[in-house]
């Protein structure tokens, strides 16, 4: 639904779309972009050029696709019946959040006035605000009512701000006003920092640590936090206790406890905000290890690899250290599937009594990584004294392939199918769009796990070909951990439905094979009586 205000009932009866005095009329189709631009009534500016409008021309738009517009329509229309002609005014607002540095639309429409002698004033706060455009209509009974629309461009500190549209008119004692406040359609991303207590840097081995993940200035209030641990999720904290600022936005601060080994862990805090991609931030943990005294033989080790996830064809570096070794006699030995790594280098440094050995391996990803291992060996003086082992899915990132595809189930419905194919790790978002529009109520499928361990994930949806408008674009978009979008169209029209249904018929295929049949009979019947005509005319 639009975000609308309204006072007492519109009574103003509405043209058709396109038709009525000062009405607008044609449209710019929203291209698979999602660039939706539409032509206006110019007074102002317009924050987007007009499409389709000829050079020195103004070409009149139509507002026949917008919702905020059918919307304003339609309340003028049931509510003129209802008030007996009293003066009403609607404000609409855009159906989704913007964040700032947008502009974003807002129609008021007023009416049923006597006469077209009145005025639209804008208002963001205390400051006129110039209209973009407005519309008059008139009704069977000479009343006029108006529509206007202006463009706000939205700032973090909007969150306190309102816009409000007032209409003058002669025969009114005041006049009409409706506000509504900016908070309502704006989104504000949080930011995210991780801090340790103590600190990372003075931990010792076992020890607990308080992992505080800090979210700041963020608007509106819901939102969810989840703690990951070597990128597997450990927590999840659906609605958490949020304080709000003096400027409107919200923070909150969210703590947790963890043990510090001498291996290292990367810990991640999640924040998912509505529908938008999620923020993260990271920290890694990583135990001192005990100054070892004279004489004394005891070893640690840790091995780590890149903390961020990298796309098959790349080459990723993995980190072997230890510490502990009475004499420099260390060899390090790297296996990917019990096959030797060969691009290793290793070096043995002295450190008082003890020896330290730090070693690294570069090595390819590939897309079938998902269930490799790889395991780093060491011995010290010919003896094996530590193995150490490390999955490759935690570093591979395979991204999505995304297709649509069409099949017909009925002369009325047209099943349209997204393919997601190979990727990992399993998280995505998929969401439909049908001319930029996005499904709210789009069920989020389950992915299925490929042999390879990848994933794969299929989504239908039913596009009622009965109502069809002479063109529809959709959209499979696909969110694949914090990376860009990918996203797949089809586009959808009568023609092609035309098409479709001729090609899904097998009725013209009978007749031909018909008259196959019968050709060919016919040949062996004449076949047949030639050789019979010979035989007999050689026994003669």
């Amino acid at each position: 639904m639009w975000a609308t205000v309204t006072t007492s009932l519109t009574m103003a009866q509405t043209a058709a779309p396109g038709l009525g005095v000062g009405g607008w009329s044609g449209a710019a189709r929203p291209t698979p972009g999602c660039q939706e631009t539409r032509q206006w009534l110019i007074q102002g500016s317009e924050p987007q050029p007009a499409l389709g409008a000829s050079k020195g021309r103004w070409a009149p738009p139509a507002m026949t696709a917008a919702p905020g517009q059918a919307l304003s329509a339609l309340l003028l229309t049931l509510l003129l019946g209802l008030t007996g002609g009293q003066p009403s005014i609607s404000l609409v607002g855009p159906t989704r959040r913007t964040t700032p540095e947008n502009p974003v639309p807002f129609n008021c429409t007023a009416g049923p006035f006597n006469s077209s002698d009145f005025n639209v004033t804008w208002m963001k706060d205390r400051d006129e605000h110039p209209a973009s455009a407005q519309r008059l209509v008139t009704d069977n009974k000479g009343n006029y009512s108006i529509t206007s629309k202006v463009w706000v461009t939205l700032f973090h500190q909007d969150i306190l701000s309102e816009i409000t549209c007032e209409v003058m008119h002669r025969g009114l004692a005041k006049p009409l006003r409706r506000s509504m406040n900016l908070s309502r359609v704006l989104q504000v991303v949080p930011t995210l920092k991780i801090t340790a207590q103590p600190s990372a840097v003075q931990i010792r081995v076992h020890q607990r640590v308080n992992l505080t993940c800090h979210v700041s200035r963020f608007y509106p209030s819901h939102l969810h936090l989840t703690w990951m641990e070597n990128r597997h999720k450990v927590q999840t904290v659906e609605s958490p206790q949020v304080t709000r600022n003096p400027d409107g936005t919200y923070s909150l601060q969210h703590t947790w406890q963890v043990e510090a080994t001498l291996d290292g862990r990367e810990f991640a805090c999640w924040v998912v905000q509505d529908e938008q991609p999620p923020v993260q931030a990271n920290i890694t943990l990583r135990a001192q290890a005990s100054r070892l005294g004279k004489g004394m033989s005891s070893y640690s080790s840790a091995l780590q690899g890149p903390f961020q996830r990298s796309e098959p064809g790349t080459n990723i570096q993995l980190t072997f250290t230890s510490s502990g070794f009475s004499t420099g006699q260390v060899t390090v030995t790297w296996l990917k599937n019990s096959h030797q790594l060969l691009k290793s280098q290793t070096s043995v440094h002295p450190r008082g009594d003890i020896y330290n050995v730090t070693s690294r391996v570069l090595l390819l990803l590939e897309a079938d990584d998902v269930h490799s291992l790889v395991h780093c060996q060491v011995k010290h003086m010919s003896t094996l004294v530590s193995q150490k082992t490390i999955r490759l899915e935690q570093y591979l990132r395979v991204p999505p392939t995304v297709t649509v595809s069409q099949s017909s189930q009925s002369l009325d419905v047209v099943a349209v199918t997204c393919h997601v194919q190979r990727f990992y790790p399993q998280n995505v978002h998929l969401s439909w769009l049908e001319n930029c529009h996005t499904f709210k109520r789009a069920v989020q499928p389950s992915p299925k796990q490929n042999s390879d361990g990848t994933y794969t994930l299929e989504s239908l949806h039913l596009v009622n070909a009965s109502v069809w408008e002479s063109e529809r674009v959709l959209t499979c978009k696909v969110q694949h951990e914090t990376q860009p979008p990918i996203q797949a169209s089809l586009i959808l029209s009568t023609a092609v439905q035309d098409t479709y249904k001729l090609l899904g018929s097998t009725g013209p295929e009978m007749p031909a094979f018909l008259m196959a049949f019968l050709l060919g009979f016919k040949v062996v019947l004449v076949i047949s009586f030639i050789a019979t005509y010979f035989h007999r005319w050689w026994n003669l």
